[in-house]
């Protein structure tokens, strides 16, 4: 159903083996905190990393991962059918969630269907 916001499992990567294929690419585009790898695929879909390095707290990674959720999730439908996997730098943990959003929104409009 066009417009609606859900991030259907099918809209996931969840294997290794998926996110292998996306590093095999060596394509990526990045600012001060996150990385987004990505490789062609049928439909927009997502695929995370958070790491320990980022932040040894588990809320403050948690804190991330919801934010490139959901900043995905509004984006989903005018992206190019891509496979993205979204790296965090350890700079991400510091930032607010408004800061994250726009950073994640910016990397976002250079895969834009628009564009």
């Amino acid at each position: 159903m066009p417009g609606r916001l859900d991030l259907p499992r099918q809209a996931r990567l969840l294997a290794g083996p998926e996110f292998s294929r996306v590093f095999a690419t060596r394509k990526a585009r990045s600012n001060r905190y996150f990385t987004i790898h990505y490789a062609p695929a049928d439909e927009p879909r997502l695929g995370m990393a958070v790491s320990r390095r980022v932040s040894n707290k588990a809320v403050v990674r948690n804190r991330i991962r919801r934010q490139i959720r959901e900043s995905f999730r509004h984006q989903r439908a005018h992206l190019k059918a891509m496979d993205f996997v979204v790296v965090a730098r350890p700079a991400a943990a510091k930032v607010d969630k408004t800061g994250l959003r726009e950073a994640l929104d910016q990397l976002w409009l250079r895969f834009s269907v628009d564009q």
